[in-house]
């Protein structure tokens, strides 16, 4: 029963908007929840580690201050 309900899903990668449309995640109404929490803690974290990489004396990307001893 399940399965015939869901026949007219396009259950592969979407190439186009309309497969888009009709793919199983974005016609569940349950998982919109799910996708805007996901969308937000990868934002957040995103964001997190976007921070500290650029403020955060302990993180060093360049190689010549990578050696140093004493962080200036």
């Amino acid at each position: 029963m399940a399965a015939e309900s869901r026949a007219h899903l396009y259950k592969d990668i979407p190439t186009n908007w309309d497969q888009l449309k009709n793919n199983i995640w974005l016609s569940d109404a349950g998982a919109l929840p799910v996708i805007f929490v996901l969308t937000f803690a990868c934002g957040l974290s995103a964001t997190f580690i976007g921070y500290n990489c650029v403020a955060n004396p302990d993180v060093r990307i360049t190689t010549s201050k990578r050696q140093q001893l004493i962080r200036t």
